[in-house]
């Protein structure tokens, strides 16, 4: 699976790292232990009947060793969409393999629909020459054999992995193929990311429902998969849930304006009292205070949430400056940015107020995080704001 790093909640954390690929930092998340445990326990069955004479402490070790295998084979499908990233120059922030599988954080979307194509098919393409490789050797083994039982496992599980991740939805691979092909028809990468992302819930569902439909046919194992499956449904359905938030606000990006959204605003002395502050503001209807010095010039903002946060009763004793956040680099942005250069700046330096510049260098105004959010939202520009 490969998924763009925007979205909350869509990529598992950081684990241990295991090194670097293309110069990517690849980490194995702590939650592949859970999945390592499952795959040991339902498949050491199926390798105490399938390897000759071995005790049951060896089917735990040779199933488990199988687990690791298959994180190996993760690892390199997502490497596969890693390499095809870097090359169309799309960054890549890290790899993950998790509890689900694995997950490449892509930094940016890509250009156009065939480098869409080209990224979601390169790690099934992956997955397929594994099980080519594996089905190759698979007649040089014997049977009833350690080696032959591995590798028959591996040629199965890449070959799952290829087609499971083939499916049309969001967020596995398929889905974005699928996305691909509706922005290459319709010329709209929104319109295709909404059909994959109901895609992936649709894909979500079908995958319980055949894995409770299918348990009762293989004991153990059954009962295994359906608990995996219903992990696997769960994780489809809030991706593709989140794909289509996320697609939906970076279609908004266009109408975030700093010169509309700007907030009047009330330069005032670091010692003022917020209770007097507040006051002024209130008389001159502005909507935010700015901390300057004796020269006027901006050393502060004052965060409201901070203000609200003070009982009435100790306003007129807190000054400004107590609940103000000392001017950085980051928090001053030049009033001709908009959309996505916005949203990047909020990144890069959180932060629930920020001063807006003219390009003369002299203070325009506040903007507000929330009122960004507002916009993104589809909430339109909050009243106060300058048109």
């Amino acid at each position: 699976m490969s998924a763009p790093r925007q979205g909350p909640g869509r990529v598992p954390s950081a684990g241990l790292p295991l090194g670097r690929f293309f110069g990517v930092p690849v980490y194995l998340s702590p939650s592949w232990l859970l999945i390592a445990l499952l795959i040991t326990l339902t498949y050491s069955d199926l390798v105490t009947r399938s390897v000759d004479d071995i005790s049951p402490t060896g089917s735990y070790v040779v199933a488990f060793a199988f687990a690791v295998l298959l994180a190996l084979s993760l690892l390199a499908h997502e490497l596969g969409h890693t390499a095809v990233s870097l090359a169309f120059g799309m960054p890549v922030r890290r790899v993950v393999i998790f509890l689900l599988g694995g997950v490449s954080e892509i930094e940016k979307e890509p250009a156009d629909p065939a480098q869409e194509y080209l990224v979601a098919m390169a790690g099934p393409l992956v997955s397929l020459v594994l099980a080519a490789v594996g089905g190759c050797l698979l007649p040089l083994t014997g049977d009833g054999s350690v080696a032959r039982t591995m590798i028959f496992l591996l040629v199965w599980s890449n070959l799952a992995v290829a087609v499971f991740n083939l499916l049309p939805g969001l967020p596995l691979d398929g889905g974005r193929l699928v996305r691909a092909g509706v922005w290459k028809l319709s010329g709209n990468q929104l319109t295709g990311t909404r059909a994959a992302a109901y895609g992936g819930r649709a894909v979500a569902i079908l995958v319980v429902a055949f894995a409770a439909l299918t348990a009762p046919l293989d004991g153990a194992l059954g009962i295994g998969n359906v608990l995996l499956a219903g992990l696997l449904g769960a994780f489809i359905w809030v991706g593709a849930t989140q794909s289509l938030s996320t697609a939906t606000v970076s279609a908004r990006l266009p109408a975030v304006d700093l010169r509309a959204l700007v907030r009047p605003t009330l330069p005032v002395p670091p010692d003022l009292p917020i209770a007097e502050a507040l006051r002024r503001a209130w008389e001159r209807q502005s909507r935010a205070l700015m901390v300057v010095d004796a020269t006027g010039s901006p050393r502060a903002l004052v965060s409201e949430s901070h203000v609200m946060a003070v009982p009435e009763g100790r306003r007129p004793w807190t000054t400004v400056a107590d609940v103000a956040r000392p001017l950085e680099p980051g928090l001053v942005l030049g009033v001709g940015l908009s959309g996505a250069e916005v949203v990047e700046a909020f990144r890069r330096t959180p932060a629930t107020e920020y001063l807006v510049v003219g390009r003369d260098g002299r203070a325009v105004g506040v903007v507000a995080a929330a009122d960004v959010a507002r916009v993104l939202q589809g909430r339109g520009a909050p009243a106060g704001s300058r048109p």
